[in-house]
């Protein structure tokens, strides 16, 4: 048997060496059983323009998509992190040629990270995520002019002439500014919709679910009033970057993944911080399904 292991990895990985590919797979990296691995209908390659929203929303993504048992060699997601950067900073990063460096949120699938945005974006992506800085995303005025601009941007760049747009739905900060901030960025996110194509991860939705069961917390699911809890608060966003993105290419809902998340000693020392386990993790799913299903609705009631 393990002689068959070992050739059946060997045979994979001549195939990965010779076999021209449109995503660089390092294939035999970690000597995964491939074979077993769930097949999506077409690659995922997905470039994020984000902040440290962006961060918190991928921070678990790669340990949900293992856990589904996802042919992660077809997945790639990067992230691209400016510290309360959005629309305008990403457009300043391009016209000014400057070089960023991208992290590897999820996947296994390879693609440069580090170069000028312009060589980033000549990639053949199929999804691009953009996201609007949280103080700024429940005010269209912030939007104007800049988002056709994004738009021109990656549709003059990217390689790939079918890349999706994705608009990532902040939430609301505190218990006391969420109402008006929720509603606002619902509406910025509507007129996205209608007006430019963009479709949605609806993140802010899917916590605000959270926020209306027994997951939520006396910080509402934050650490800082801003940044979401480890723990359940991420999972909550990682479960809506993955019904978002992978749940119909894979075909394989992130309802019913076995994914918990134990904290480490930092975080468990963080009041705020809840850990996901058998007791709360279909909750956190649930929230996130409900907030791709209907984008713009927050759920009163969580089955």
């Amino acid at each position: 048997m393990r002689v068959m292991r070992y050739l059946n990895n060997l045979c994979w990985l001549i195939w990965a060496l010779f076999v021209p590919v449109s995503c660089s797979s390092t294939i035999a990296d970690e000597w995964e059983d491939v074979e077993n691995l769930k097949k999506l209908d077409r690659n995922v390659r997905v470039l994020v323009l984000g902040n440290s929203y962006s961060v918190d929303g991928t921070a678990y993504l790669d340990h949900l998509l293992r856990n589904a048992s996802l042919n992660i060699y077809q997945i790639a997601v990067y992230n691209g992190v400016i510290n309360g950067g959005g629309l305008q900073e990403w457009l300043d990063v391009y016209r000014s040629n400057r070089g960023v460096s991208l992290d590897r949120a999820a996947g296994r699938c390879y693609m440069k990270s580090e170069g000028r945005l312009s060589e980033i974006l000549r990639q053949e992506w199929d999804v691009v995520v953009v996201m609007q800085s949280s103080d700024k995303s429940y005010d269209w005025q912030t939007f104007e002019g800049r988002i056709g601009q994004m738009v021109e941007m990656v549709r003059s760049e990217c390689s790939n002439p079918a890349v999706r747009l994705f608009y990532a739905i902040p939430w609301g900060h505190t218990a006391t500014t969420t109402p008006r901030e929720l509603e606002g960025n619902i509406a910025c996110a509507r007129r996205l919709k209608e007006e430019y194509g963009f479709e949605m991860i609806p993140v802010g939705i899917a916590v605000q679910n959270a926020r209306n069961t027994r997951l939520c917390n006396e910080a509402y699911l934050t650490r800082d009033n801003w940044h979401l809890c480890h723990g359940v608060g991420r999972y909550v966003a990682a479960c809506t970057w993955y019904e978002a993105l992978l749940a119909a290419p894979s075909h394989v809902s992130v309802v019913g993944n076995p994914a918990v998340v134990e904290l480490s000693g930092s975080e468990r020392s963080n009041d705020t911080s809840i850990p996901v386990d058998a007791s709360n993790r279909l909750l956190c799913q649930q929230c996130a399904y409900l907030a791709v299903r209907d984008t713009f609705a927050v759920a009163t009631v969580i089955p």
